[in-house]
């Protein structure tokens, strides 16, 4: 009997490199969308989150006491912020900074200089369709701070 080898039998060496070249893949597919979600966006909101801690139940609970109603809105080509009082009166504010990004990644963070109007505020910008995210830090006239991230939908 002499031994023949079929084209259909597997070897050791086959076997060992189908295992290694589909491990290699994989691993390969896994570092490239590693890379990819660290270079969008690092996760990191504050550089030291001790610090920011410190004092937060104070500004919350100082925030709180303003009852302030802020909203955000997108109307052709505006981002326009409210804020209101407890009853529904406008705040007169002595400066207030927004930043639109987008909620993953901070590539498309724009700062958006917003003109007053009697009971709104309005910046133009140019959003894309999607889930956005709305920075806003609003000082009144007495020095009370406002700081809220809001969602915002574009259609």
């Amino acid at each position: 009997m002499s031994s023949t080898k079929t084209a259909s039998q597997r070897t050791g060496r086959k076997v060992l490199a189908l295992f290694v070249g589909g491990f290699g893949v994989i691993i390969a597919v896994n570092m490239v969308l590693l890379y990819s979600a660290i270079g969008s966006w690092p996760g990191l909101e504050t550089r030291n989150a001790y610090s920011a801690a410190l004092g937060f139940d104070q500004r919350r609970k100082a925030q709180e006491a303003l009852n302030w109603i802020v909203v955000s809105d997108y109307q052709k080509g505006d981002l326009v912020v409210t804020v209101r009082d407890g009853s529904g009166k406008s705040v007169p504010l002595k400066e207030l900074n927004v930043i639109a990004g987008r909620a993953t990644y901070d590539r498309e963070d724009r700062v958006v200089e917003m003109d007053s109007f009697a009971d709104s505020h309005r910046g133009a910008t140019d959003l894309a369709p999607g889930n956005w995210q709305v920075r806003i830090h609003a000082i009144d006239q007495f020095g009370n701070e406002f700081r809220q991230i809001q969602s915002l939908i574009v259609e």
